[in-house]
């Protein structure tokens, strides 16, 4: 398995899933096709032995990536080491591709709640930047960090995909960029999602959460044969395609749970969706 130690490239994994509690002794019976699997980081510190044994068997199978909602790197008040610790030893017994979280603050009693969007000015990116190191450093590697939704009278002295880009290069750190999250931004604050993706430094998007998208299949013995994306959310990922190249993508379900096999079944068919249009992926 590759390590994201700092200063290493970070490899391509293709398309995954997130692992839910109901899907893992499938997976592991099973071996259904998954390029890579993300795990939610904080069910499994100081967790029972067990479930950490099971997620040891499945990295045995499968790359694994840990995207965590507990860091709050952008609140006020000093990184919790206890959390720090804990992430730590988990990395270590569970050797994971890389590790995420979200690009925001919390409240002080909030420990897996609302993930409020940061005021973006020059000092909350002077204190996100330290923040990223420290923890970078005390973790041995970089870290991916997500765009969360964000609000109609959100402060903004920088613009927002400045502010993402500043942090990423200032810190060495990398972007998970959340699509929906993304639409929902947009639609709240009335930018064209399309320019933010262009204005974000392709080398640092690792990641992408892809949300919902309605696949139609094309009348046979047409020149368009075969499936096509008619969901705006598409035309939004094949803008970061054609920018970035291939980037493992997360096929993200939050509102409802598929079964495996759904799941499984829409891996197919983003996979080959996206073949069709950039062979080789």
């Amino acid at each position: 398995m590759t390590n994201s130690s700092p200063g290493s490239p970070l490899p391509y994994l293709g398309f995954g899933i997130r692992l839910r509690n109901e899907y893992l002794h499938d997976i592991l019976q099973q071996k259904p096709d998954l390029d890579f699997i993300e795990v939610i980081t904080e069910n499994y510190l100081g967790g029972e032995a067990s479930k950490r044994r099971a997620i040891e068997q499945l990295a045995q199978h499968y790359p694994l990536v840990m995207h965590g909602l507990s860091m709050a790197i952008g609140s006020p008040w000093p990184l919790d080491p206890d959390y720090l610790q804990q992430l730590k030893s988990l990395i270590e017994q569970v050797d994971p591709v890389w590790i995420s979280d979200h690009l925001c603050w919390k409240g002080a009693d909030d420990l897996q709640g609302t993930l409020l969007p940061l005021p973006y000015s020059e000092d909350t990116l002077e204190h996100v930047v330290s923040r990223i190191r420290q923890v970078q450093e005390l973790l041995g590697r970089q870290i991916l960090l997500e765009n969360v939704p964000g609000e109609h009278s959100q402060a903004q002295e920088i613009p927002e995909t400045e502010f993402i880009r500043e942090v990423a290069e200032r810190s060495d750190s990398f972007i998970l960029l959340d699509l929906g999250n993304l639409v929902s931004s947009s639609l709240q604050q009335g930018f064209a999602p399309e320019n933010y993706i262009a204005q974000l430094p392709p080398e640092r998007i690792k990641q992408i959460h892809l949300p919902d998208i309605t696949i139609q299949p094309a009348d046979k013995g047409t020149e368009t044969a075969g499936q096509q994306i008619i969901d705006p959310v598409w035309e939004l990922y094949s803008q970061i395609l054609q920018q970035v190249g291939p980037v493992s993508t997360l096929i993200e379900r939050v509102d409802t749970i598929p079964t495996l096999k759904g799941m499984v079944s829409e891996i197919e068919t983003v996979r080959s969706a996206v073949r069709q249009v950039y062979p080789g992926y």
